[in-house]
């Protein structure tokens, strides 16, 4: 049995497209003497040409009826007869139509498009049996990133007035190692234009902090001279529903709750002859709603508020629901005036210690404390605490002391007027022993008896 030839396409591909020429070419092992060649598509006999050059079937304009498995075998003469070699392994031929011209497509279709929007560009054409690549230009030139992408889609999630040009696109066909490339589509101008400045959103009053129940006014203030077609506002990034849609750009909340707090933006819209054009979002406010505050706590020490007259009495102010990161000022009152302010405390409990006379303005009385949170930029004043009520007892300290004073003079005339007694009656004595001399019998008899007495 003769060994099989090869077979092989001489453009080193199997694939073409319709109306291309297609040659095939048929090789026997070496040194052997080749009397014909005979090609089969699908096993059928297409060619058969008697002589050592018959080994090329050539189709001039192939089509996808000459589409199948290629074979061929080679013919040798001898004495004993015509032989037939094995068939060769085969080859298939695969044709495909002439790509067509893609269109590019823009979703979501736009005369004018803005900063920030996002864009799909298709790359539009008949459905392919072929692995196929995409590319895309813009203004002639190639997008080198987007080389070799398998879909046929270039996305742009945030637009730029940059990405403005005439963009199109081209397909590969890649079928069996072949690149099929189709021509490119017409070109379609893209517009990115930029947004209009962003407006201003105020709160009335200017503040951002509101306790539960006041009313506050919201206005999105776009800048001059823009015309204003439209306002929308946000909650924490949400469209408000009842946004203003006025040119007035104005949205009142009345009786604020909790549910009122959050963070707010607004933008706005002006006419344009394509296309309303948006603004940028305004700066981020902040709406703060909190509880009213409540009266702080003013306790004594002593607890019972008795002192003496002079004595000393601390206050001590007691914050109960103290607000997060929050400076407070301290406020201690009596009937009669404010007498002390503590401000920009940090902590929630300040003392004041306070000597009480009968005499002046700190005899008793009824006193108070208040503090002013500074929340958030606004100062709010809170409600007076309960009264606390001072006692000043009849003892004093100043009494102790004249007590004393008047005991120690008392003391001193009593030593003065003894040491001066004593004095007196020295010098007397003195006096009646030089006039009462003894003689010196009697004294003898007087040291005697002492003596005597001593014993």
């Amino acid at each position: 049995m003769l060994e099989p030839p090869s077979i092989s396409f001489s453009a080193g591909y199997n694939t073409f497209l319709t109306g291309e020429p297609v040659l095939l070419k048929c090789k026997a092992p070496d040194n052997i003497s080749v009397h014909g060649y005979m090609f089969y598509r699908d096993d059928h006999e297409v060619q058969s040409i008697v002589g050592p050059h018959g080994n090329i079937f050539q189709i001039n304009m192939v089509n996808m009826d000459k589409r199948g498995s290629y074979t061929c075998i080679y013919l040798v003469l001898d004495s004993r007869g015509l032989w037939k070699s094995r068939q060769s392994p085969p080859v298939f031929l695969y044709v495909l139509d002439q790509p067509s011209t893609p269109r590019i497509l823009f979703n979501p279709k736009q005369q004018l498009y803005f900063e920030g929007e996002s864009v799909t560009l298709l790359c539009d054409h008949p459905h392919a049996n072929s692995q196929t690549r995409y590319n895309f230009y813009k203004d002639g030139t190639e997008l080198l990133s987007y080389i070799d992408v398998i879909h046929s889609k270039l996305q742009f999630s945030s637009l730029s007035t940059k990405d403005s040009g005439t963009y199109y696109c081209q397909y590969w066909l890649l079928p069996n190692q072949r690149k099929v490339t189709s021509s490119r589509s017409k070109g379609e101008e893209f517009v990115v234009t930029a947004l209009s400045a962003a407006p201003t959103l105020k709160f009335f009053p200017s503040y951002s902090t509101f306790i539960l129940g006041e009313t506050v006014v919201l206005e999105c203030m776009a800048p001059p001279p823009i015309l204003v077609t439209l306002y929308r506002m946000y909650k924490e990034g949400k469209e408000i529903i009842d946004s203003p849609n006025s040119p007035s750009g104005k949205l009142t909340l009345h009786n604020v709750t909790k549910d009122d707090q959050g963070t707010y933006t607004c933008m706005y819209w002006s006419a344009n002859s394509l296309r309303e054009i948006p603004s940028t979002q305004s700066r981020t406010r902040e709406l703060h709603v909190i509880a009213p505050l409540l009266p702080p706590l003013l306790s004594l020490d002593p607890p019972n508020g008795r002192v003496w007259d002079g004595g000393n009495v601390t206050l001590i102010c007691t914050i109960l629901t103290p607000e997060e990161s929050t400076l407070y000022d301290f406020h201690f009152l009596n009937e009669k005036q404010e007498m002390s302010v503590f401000a920009n405390k940090t902590e929630t409990r300040k003392t004041l210690t306070i000597m009480v006379w009968r005499s002046n303005n700190t005899s008793e009385s009824k006193y108070f404390c208040q503090y002013t949170a500074n929340i958030k930029g606004r100062l709010i004043l809170s409600p007076k605490s309960s009264h606390a009520e001072i006692t000043v007892t009849t003892g004093s300290v100043l009494w102790i002391i004249v007590v004393g004073i008047v005991a120690g003079i008392v003391v001193l005339i009593i030593m003065i007027v003894l040491l001066c007694w004593v004095l007196t009656g020295t010098k007397g004595s003195s006096k009646n022993d030089t006039e009462s001399k003894p003689s010196s019998e009697d004294a003898d008899k007087f040291t005697s008896l002492r003596t005597q007495d001593d014993c």
